[in-house]
C-alpha cells in the first residue's frame, strides 16, 4: 500500500509541474504575439517608387504572376476585371510572368496589359522584392506603390484612367 501512495503522489507532483509549465508557454507566446511587429505581404512598401522598367515606363498597375505557382489561375480573372473595370488601357498596366510555359497566361493578359515573360531571376523580378505570387500593385502616376497585396480584391478601388 505505501508503494501505491508514493506513486500517486509522484503522478500528482509532475502532473503539477506540467500544468506550471504549459501555463508559462502560453504566457510567453501571448507576449510575444503582443508585442511581435505586424506582419505584412512580402512586396515593396507603400510609398515606395517603382523602378522606371526600360521600354514600358511606369504603368499603374503591376501583376506578378508565376506559372508554377497554385493562386495564380484564380487571380487571372479579378486582375482582367480590376483592368477592365477602370478602363486602363494595356501601356498602363503590366503583367510579369515566370515560369516554365508561361505563353498560356501572357495570351489571356495580352490586349489588356504589356505581359513580360521572364524567369523567377530576371531583371523585371529581380527589382521587386516579391518573396510570393501572385503580387499586385497600384500605382499612381508618379510611380508611388499606392496599394500592394497578395489578391487582386486586397488592393482595393483603382485609379480611373
Amino acid at each position: 500500500m505505501p508503494y501505491v501512495i508514493a506513486a500517486l503522489v509522484i503522478v500528482g507532483v509532475v502532473s503539477a509541474l506540467n500544468l506550471v509549465l504549459t501555463l508559462a508557454v502560453i504566457r510567453r507566446m501571448r507576449h510575444t504575439e503582443q508585442h511581435a511587429a505586424p506582419a505584412g505581404p512580402p512586396l515593396l512598401p507603400l510609398g515606395s517608387t517603382v523602378p522606371d522598367i526600360r521600354g514600358i515606363g511606369r504603368p499603374l498597375v503591376i501583376g506578378f504572376f508565376d506559372t508554377e505557382c497554385h493562386a495564380c489561375p484564380g487571380q487571372l480573372p479579378p486582375f482582367l476585371q480590376l483592368v477592365a473595370d477602370a478602363g486602363y488601357s494595356p501601356s498602363q498596366v503590366l503583367a510579369v510572368v515566370s515560369g516554365p510555359n508561361g505563353e498560356g497566361y501572357a495570351d489571356t493578359l495580352r490586349g489588356s496589359a504589356t505581359v513580360i515573360t521572364e524567369p523567377a531571376n530576371g531583371p523585371v523580378c529581380l527589382a521587386f522584392p516579391n518573396a510570393a505570387f501572385p503580387a499586385f500593385y497600384l500605382l499612381d502616376d508618379s510611380g508611388r506603390v499606392r496599394s500592394r497585396a497578395v489578391t487582386v480584391a486586397g488592393l482595393g478601388a483603382p485609379v480611373t484612367a
